[in-house]
């Protein structure tokens, strides 16, 4: 007998319908995006607090996600942040982390997305 599927699992990739392609170019944008913060936390040698200007890209880097992610319920909740307090690169790591992790968990959903981050973050590693 098959096993039912609960409604706290994610539906397969088959189940889903395709991106259109506004979504399919918003996502490419925040995969880009994203591939442009990990080169620079990963291949530089930054020190001291991040600017307002790096945190107003990464306000907008979050909102993209937001509008990706909003229909979908298992996906992570980005919330901006606060371009007048400063912000450690710790932090700005942690964060760019957990929005890759959502990414690429996002893209694994959509047959038609898969590698484009995966491929990014690889090149740039």
């Amino acid at each position: 007998m098959p096993e039912k599927s609960g409604p706290s699992e994610s539906p397969a990739p088959s189940d889903l319908p395709r991106l259109g392609p506004r979504s399919i170019n918003a996502y490419n944008r925040l995969a880009r995006e994203l591939a442009a913060f990990n080169y620079v936390l990963r291949h530089t040698k930054a020190s001291g607090p991040v600017t307002a200007s790096t945190l107003f890209t990464l306000n907008g880097l979050i909102l993209s996600a937001r509008r990706l992610f909003r229909r979908h319920p298992d996906m992570p909740v980005f919330f901006p942040v606060d371009i007048g307090q400063p912000m450690t690169l710790t932090d700005l790591n942690i964060l760019v982390a957990r929005l890759n992790a959502a990414s690429l968990h996002f893209e694994e959903r959509y047959a038609h997305l898969q590698g484009k981050l995966g491929r990014a973050v690889r090149r740039i590693g």
